[in-house]
């Protein structure tokens, strides 16, 4: 791309982030400093993602991955998408804020390059895998769409009629995996993903929630701390589910959101599955419940381990589970075990000191600001031309 199209992709991908976060809003927790370690995850990622993207591109092309990650329960898909450009945008938005005089004029050259490099490889990734060719889900109409309809058939024949009693059922073992997985990330929803909405019979709408990554005691720790007494009956999981009189929007956090939110009654079928080496195979919708006990039990595990860590624990280990999110690329190139996931040296020097005092930092101010100047100077900077 030339500089313009860089540039011009930096000013939508700052609306995304601007439209996500009024969505969300900030993350509050009482047992990490979420946005501290989310500040640091981005100055972390903005010395070493190139380093580790750089490798991975060197092995494979964006397109040839997007090709390949256009699959049942991959580890790339619409949120791992989106980490390419956030983190990494993120902290240079603070680089610049802060040690720069607010001017990205003052980022050096090799930064400069670095993030267009990122972007660039990205926008191939991104525009390969959406089968809107859009490179964000936002301007794919807030639709999460890349599988073919190989993949929707595959899915559509293994479908098993619901009641409204089974749904709710299975509702509640599907929300404690949720938690689970969103503990183990350091309450983040990394391991989560959802996909859709694909169009099916009698005007119903088809949606996937998938989980990836999960303890199940076989596949090698996702993060050190992730091993359980109750492994998980399988290291991934997907739900399918089709619906009718439902509207269905997603984020580029590859968040969906059903309207109306009590949907129960609108669920006409679903479907489990998981990966059982190399092969997705069904599974039969009471195995849900084995899932919700071992996910439970784990949660509860994983909370204990984490309140008897001290704060400069959990900070270190929230931005490690961000900066973690590019293993699986590397995972895609089988280079992961080369690459250390730990945090630079400067980051441990100058950045965890200041937010162990601090919940945040004030280059993130830049966020809030009204439309009227983002839309003049946007969150994330524009490189010079």
């Amino acid at each position: 791309m030339d500089i313009h199209s860089v540039n011009h992709q930096i000013a939508h991908l700052s609306d995304v982030f601007t439209n996500i976060l009024l969505d969300r809003g900030l993350l509050e927790s009482q047992l990490f400093p979420v946005n501290a370690y989310i500040s640091l995850a981005c100055y972390n990622t903005y010395e070493a993602q190139y380093d580790i993207m750089r490798q991975v591109w060197n092995r494979i092309s964006p397109e040839v991955l997007a090709q390949q990650s256009k699959v049942l329960l991959s580890e790339v898909q619409g949120l791992a998408i989106m980490y390419q450009w956030l983190y990494y945008g993120l902290g240079r938005m603070g680089v610049i804020f802060n040690q720069c005089d607010n001017d990205p004029a003052k980022e050096s050259e090799t930064k400069q390059q670095e993030w267009r490099y990122l972007l660039e490889k990205w926008y191939q990734l991104s525009t390969n895998y959406f089968n809107t060719k859009q490179a964000t889900i936002e301007a794919s109409g807030n639709r999460n769409l890349a599988f073919d309809e190989k993949v929707l058939t595959w899915l559509k024949d293994r479908l098993e009629p619901v009641n409204p009693a089974q749904v709710a059922d299975h509702r509640k073992s599907i929300g404690t995996v949720d938690l689970y997985a969103f503990m183990d990330e350091c309450e983040a929803r990394a391991k989560i993903i959802e996909h859709g909405p694909y169009p099916h019979d009698d005007n119903q709408i088809l949606v996937i929630t998938e989980y990836t990554n999960l303890y199940d005691g076989k596949e090698k720790l996702w993060l050190p701390w992730s091993e359980t007494e109750t492994p998980l009956p399988s290291a991934s999981l997907g739900i399918a589910m089709t619906l009718s009189d439902v509207t269905a929007k997603f984020s580029d956090t590859g968040t969906m959101t059903l309207t109306p939110a009590e949907y129960g009654d609108y669920v006409h079928q679903m479907l489990a599955y998981s990966k059982r080496g190399n092969k997705i195979t069904s599974l039969g919708l009471d195995e849900l419940a084995s899932y919700a006990e071992a996910a439970d039990a784990s949660q509860q595990e994983l909370f204990m381990r984490f309140a008897e860590w001290d704060k400069q624990q959990r900070l270190i280990a929230g931005a490690k589970a961000y900066m973690r999110g590019f293993a699986r690329y590397t995972n895609q190139v089988g280079i992961t075990d080369q690459i250390d996931w730990g945090l630079t040296p400067h980051a441990m020097k100058e950045y965890v000191p200041y937010f162990m005092t601090h919940d945040g930092d004030n280059a993130f101010a830049r966020m809030f600001r009204p439309p009227e100047e983002r839309a003049q100077d946007p969150t994330f900077y524009k490189l010079p031309e």
